[in-house]
């Protein structure tokens, strides 16, 4: 465990050795979560659109979706198939 301090603005710096570690960079986004008393930082993965178009026809919906939407029915189903 890292201890760190929160600063103006309640901003909190990640350890180096974290950020190496889930390779996170400048601009990268993540979602903040309260459980149980804690809180939880996970890294948010984008989808490339190079990998949107070669999935293409793959994934079976019983509606339409676009945008965000797309991408989390992409990253749900890359979740499965990797279980």
């Amino acid at each position: 465990m890292v201890e760190v301090k929160v600063h103006k603005k309640y901003l909190v710096v990640i350890p180096k050795e974290i950020r190496e570690k889930l390779d996170i960079k400048v601009g990268d986004r993540l979602e903040m979560k309260m459980k149980r008393g804690k809180i939880e930082l996970l890294p948010v993965r984008k989808v490339s659109e190079r990998a949107i178009e070669r999935t293409y026809g793959i994934i079976k919906t019983k509606k339409r979706v676009e945008g965000e939407s797309l991408i989390r029915v992409i990253e749900s189903s890359v979740e499965k198939l990797g279980e």
